[in-house]
């Protein structure tokens, strides 16, 4: 997997797109921020990894890609055209280039470590490895789920865009069936930090509770949110809107 290279890509939303379906509790501009925070925290994860080569962040907004830029992402500009068209056009610029491995992380990850891809990377070898010991060496695809097992909250194939990118409801399983479909050896992983993705008031409410060191967790108590109590849930009312993943 080291040969061509390992590379990190985030999707990038405009900030004043970010996370729209936190707007009954937190203001466009705390939105923002909030973004911005889970952010630094992945890329914080990111930076911790030797194995990663580079960060190629994909996005349609300007002042992400200058923030992104400034914290040492390379950028690629991508027109308005959805996720999974943005992700093939990176998978496309680094076959290209002749890398050899993408790594697919959404921004929305504020628990993520370093040493949760460190386990992605090394689990992505294994399925790399045993499919270079058969007689034609093929792809590999490696997925780690969401905490309800329904999205993808990371995905690894080798080599870049060795199946369709299955990104939106369901796609956990779309991954894997996209990567049978295509005759990679694949395979799924479920790290703790790794399934929490923020999108919705309750993903607020269970990452105060299980945040220690994050810059999103620090963000959010800075705004008077915090985790359950000895009392109950105790977090603040705005936090108690009901979930809808509609």
């Amino acid at each position: 997997m080291t040969a061509g290279g390992l590379w990190a890509v985030l999707p990038v939303k405009a900030w004043s797109e970010a996370k729209r379906r936190l707007s009954p509790v937190l203001s466009a501009g705390e939105r923002e921020e909030l973004a911005r925070s889970m952010l630094d925290d992945v890329l914080a994860a990111i930076a911790g990894v030797p194995g990663v080569t580079g960060t190629l962040a994909v996005t349609a907004d300007g002042v992400a890609a200058r923030y992104l830029g400034e914290a040492g992402c390379e950028v690629l500009s991508e027109p308005r055209r959805g996720l999974n068209r943005a992700l093939g056009t990176a998978a496309e610029e680094l076959g290209r280039r002749g890398e050899e491995t993408m790594l697919v992380l959404p921004i929305d990850l504020p628990l993520v470590t370093a040493a949760d891809l460190e386990e992605l990377r090394a689990q992505h070898l294994e399925d790399s490895r045993g499919q270079a010991g058969e007689s034609a060496p093929g792809a590999a695809v490696t997925v780690a789920p969401d905490r309800f097992r329904s999205g993808t909250n990371a995905l690894v194939c080798s080599p870049p865009g060795c199946i369709p990118f299955r990104f939106g409801d369901g796609s956990f399983n779309a991954h894997l069936r996209e990567a049978e479909r295509a005759g990679a050896a694949h395979s799924s992983i479920v790290l703790a930090n790794l399934g929490l993705d923020v999108d919705h008031p309750d993903d607020l409410a269970e990452l105060l509770r299980l945040d220690r060191s994050s810059r999103t967790g620090h963000f959010l108590r800075k705004l008077g949110l915090r985790g359950p109590g000895p009392r109950g849930p105790g977090v603040r009312d705005r936090l108690k809107s009901p979930r809808n993943r509609d």
